[in-house]
């Protein structure tokens, strides 16, 4: 009787660990998570496709950035060398980059394309379907280099 009181104890104590591991990078202090992801830099002209996520980062969150990333690197090579196009990693909830959250009205993690011309944002878009598609690779990677494709033609 006395071991059914500490099996709920033994969950709780095994899922903080899981979440432990999900939210701090093997190798990584907080610190330098963070330092890493809050350098955004607008540049004076071209399109930044921006990965935007929070303090906290689960599986999933880490997914749609490795995806987002994945698909951007493999459509847009040409682009990403000669600088018209760039990808970057945003941790939305530092003071640097809260910014963000009212410029491009975001809710939750989110791919983001900004055009920038002298250093304004001329326009951008928000792909919200990374959320649904996030289980299926292909179809995400399709979305986003198609999302992207038409954004760079709109220029």
């Amino acid at each position: 009787m006395k071991m059914r009181k500490f099996i709920p104890l033994y969950i709780l104590g095994a899922a903080a660990l899981f979440l432990a591991a999900e939210v701090i990078p093997v190798g990584a202090s907080t610190t330098e998570a963070v330092v890493q992801k809050t350098t955004a830099s607008a540049p004076a002209d071209g399109i930044v496709a921006y990965y935007f996520h929070g303090e906290f980062r689960c599986s999933t969150c880490r997914k749609l950035e490795a995806l987002s990333k994945e698909a951007i690197e493999k459509a847009f090579g040409d682009e990403l060398k000669s600088g018209c196009l760039r990808f970057e990693v945003v941790n939305m909830e530092t003071p640097e980059t809260k910014h963000f959250v009212k410029d491009f009205q975001l809710v939750t993690k989110s791919l983001v394309l900004v055009e920038y011309k002298d250093g304004k944002v001329l326009r951008w878009k928000n792909l919200p379907d990374i959320w649904k598609l996030v289980r299926d690779d292909a179809a995400f990677i399709d979305y986003v280099q198609k999302e992207t494709t038409a954004f760079l033609g709109a220029k």
